[in-house]
């Protein structure tokens, strides 16, 4: 047993948070919290005196591409053999976990076996859901072609799957399930590392849509999909997609269609506001940065008016390349918009929801997995605090230690 005490509890339930407050951890699971300067005297357990510090539960990153380890993704194929490649993705994945983040949903790249590494603790890294391939269409979002080259799709374990109609969206929907998905996800959208396509493109028709959508219903899985424009979105909402990911471009009338069919939202501001800033310098493609500063311009409003209509709105960073290690940024980003505590409430209690783990994780309460933090500093007084990793003092998962700098 582990007996964490004189700690600041913000328990990411909504409510503001306590001192002083202990944290009995049995075996993987949260025991017992309590409230009082003299915590029970277990003498089989480990104490810790977290005096000055916060303990909030694991972070939760519901949109990460633990393959997106290099800047030029049309490149990635090209660069490097395919174990080196498997490497990169899963060192993103540890860093993943240092910056606080004890879950993740991968978006697109990674296959089922990377979340059965960390499931059996081969690996050290975040509990992982994941989509294996994204779907795309001909020249959609993933197909990473370039528009002068002449060639069929190439069959890549990070790439995307191109399927066009109805039927091949379903058969390329039920290899993704036959291989462990946990979601389908489908690039219904143009996006800004693809050369060949623009953001304000809707990609998939309404019945191409609906065959994923079907497909994973009938497994009992979710589908997400790839929006920047509102046809977009609007198409996802009406095919019964999940939860629509980024929605830069949202606007009030589709805000009110994605609320009354009960989709969720998962912005994703730190993509957009890092690498708008800081791309040229790290050696992004022009078409990349031009489309990435464009939709950068739209992130912080569409965030807004998604609050304002009441969506349902979780949280993802879809960082890639040299920015990964910044996915802590989210919370100051959102916080402009959100406030500090429902922002990060969208980072653990939301994202919980969003994963359909809420039972499990996403708040500190008396049965959940032992998947905490301690902070040293105020979250809620200052949301950037998480972005310095010396600031994270411990870091439990399953509870277990994986990071102690006490």
């Amino acid at each position: 047993m582990i007996l964490l005490f004189n700690a600041t509890l913000l328990d990411c339930t909504g409510r503001d948070p306590l001192y002083p407050a202990w944290l009995l951890v049995e075996d993987s699971y949260i025991r017992e919290i309590g409230f009082s300067q003299s915590p029970p005297n277990i003498q089989t357990a480990e104490k810790i005196d977290c005096k000055g510090m916060t303990l909030i539960p694991g972070l939760i990153d519901a949109h990460v591409h633990a393959s997106s380890y290099q800047n030029n993704s049309v490149e990635k194929s090209r660069s490097y053999f395919l174990g080196m490649r498997y490497m990169k993705a899963y060192k993103v994945l540890e860093d993943t976990l240092f910056q606080g983040f004890t879950t993740v949903r991968d978006c697109g790249g990674v296959d089922a076996g990377f979340r059965e590494a960390m499931k059996s603790g081969l690996a050290v890294g975040p509990r992982m859901t994941v989509c294996n391939h994204i779907l795309t269409m001909t020249g959609g979002h993933s197909d990473h072609r370039l528009s002068v080259e002449i060639r069929e799709p190439i069959n890549d374990p990070f790439e995307g799957v191109v399927c066009d109609g109805a039927d091949q969206v379903r058969k390329a929907a039920r290899e993704q399930l036959r291989m462990g998905a946990d979601h389908v996800k489908l690039m219904t959208g143009g996006g800004c590392s693809s050369e060949s396509d623009e953001p304000e493109s809707s990609q998939f028709s309404l019945g191409e849509i609906k065959a994923a959508v079907e497909e994973a219903d009938a497994a009992g899985k979710d589908t997400i999909g790839h929006c920047y424009s509102n046809q977009s979105m609007a198409l996802c909402a009406n095919a019964g997609v999940y939860s629509i990911e980024h929605g830069n471009f949202l606007n009030s009338k589709t805000a009110e269609l994605i609320k009354e069919k009960n989709c969720w939202l998962v912005p994703t501001i730190s993509t957009y506001y890092i690498m708008s800033r800081k791309g040229d310098e790290m050696g992004f493609p022009d078409y990349f940065m031009r489309k990435m500063k464009y939709v950068a311009e739209h992130a912080f409003e569409a965030l807004d008016i998604a609050y304002k209509a009441g969506l349902k709105i979780a949280s993802g960073s879809d960082l890639v390349g040299d920015f990964q290690p910044f996915k802590g940024m989210e919370l100051e980003l959102k916080a402009k918009i959100l406030g500090p505590m429902e922002a990060l409430l969208t980072m653990t209690k939301k994202n919980a929801e969003l994963l359909k783990k809420q039972d499990k994780i996403g708040t500190l309460e008396e049965g959940k997995l032992a998947d905490i933090l301690l902070i040293e500093g105020d979250l809620l007084k200052d949301p950037r605090i998480i972005q310095d990793r010396g600031n994270i003092r411990v870091i439990m998962k399953n509870g277990e230690f994986l990071k102690k700098n006490l």
